[in-house]
């Protein structure tokens, strides 16, 4: 949750001098070198995005694709050789129905606030075939696959009044 200063702090130590990871194939564009990135392990590239990157600093404070970070993403995705790729960011594009009980939170206050933004993250999302964009902020569960995009909101481990049972969702995602 990097909207929160402490939690960005913690991030960025992890990744001090963009060094701190292993097997980094790319640090982030200049200002949030240590907390976008991203790396490689067996068959599959994975992208860590700091959605609170404004193009100067990763620690503004609304959730947005900004034009740097997305030609960032596609030079990094333009590169890519692995077959499967997973995206993931704080923010969902869209927030959708959570999958316990129906619950909608933060539409119109994730990505989807500026879809001038969401929405060409989105399709360069498709264009590169990336398997799945994981957030979480809405403290909801639930997904969708839009045109053979998976988008997953991991937002809550526990469901509705504690009766989440992974498999739920994990056997839809086979």
């Amino acid at each position: 949750d990097l909207e929160v200063e402490a939690n960005t702090e913690y991030i960025r130590a992890m990744n001090r001098g963009a060094n701190g990871l292993p097997y980094v194939v790319r640090k982030g564009p200049a200002g949030c070198e240590e907390t976008t990135y991203s790396f490689d392990w067996n068959d599959v590239h994975f992208v860590i995005l700091n959605v609170y990157y404004d193009g100067t600093k990763d620690n503004k404070s609304d959730g947005t694709i900004v034009p740097v970070l997305l030609n960032w993403l596609e030079n990094d995705l333009k590169q890519n050789t692995k077959k499967r790729v997973l995206v993931f960011g704080h923010e969902p594009i869209y927030p959708f129905m959570d999958m316990d009980n129906g619950t909608v939170r933060h539409l119109n206050e994730a990505l989807d606030k500026y879809p001038d933004n969401a929405q060409p993250f989105h399709r360069l999302l498709a264009k590169y075939h990336v398997t799945a964009y994981f957030s979480g902020h809405t403290h909801t569960a639930s997904y969708a696959n839009i045109n053979g995009l998976w988008l997953i909101n991991s937002g809550h481990l526990y469901g509705q009044e504690d009766r989440y049972n992974p498999e739920r969702l994990f056997s839809v995602l086979a």
